[in-house]
């Protein structure tokens, strides 16, 4: 097989690294730079303050985590035209 000089194969040494999930706070600060997200504020029992454009939030981590998301999905979803619906969800 011929193959051009500027294509090799990756070596066999070479393993892809894992995927590494954003943390909330990245989420956070994306939100914030699209303007999804106005300020976040953690309250003496662990809980966030979440201000959402005109709505504010109080979430635990998991809500919060939940909501994050949910606002990048839809700005993403909203730009791109994606359809969710035909999305493989894992859970």
């Amino acid at each position: 097989m011929n193959t051009s000089p500027s294509l090799r194969p990756l070596a066999e040494s070479q393993e892809q690294e894992p995927y590494r999930e954003p943390t909330l706070q990245e989420l956070i600060e994306v939100g914030q730079d699209f303007g999804l997200i106005r300020e976040v504020e953690r309250e003496e029992d662990g809980r966030l303050r979440i201000q959402c454009k005109e709505e504010l939030f109080t979430t635990n981590l998991h809500e919060a985590q939940l909501l994050v998301r949910g606002l990048l999905i839809g700005y993403f979803a909203y730009h791109t035209r994606d359809d969710l619906s035909l999305a493989n969800w894992e859970n």
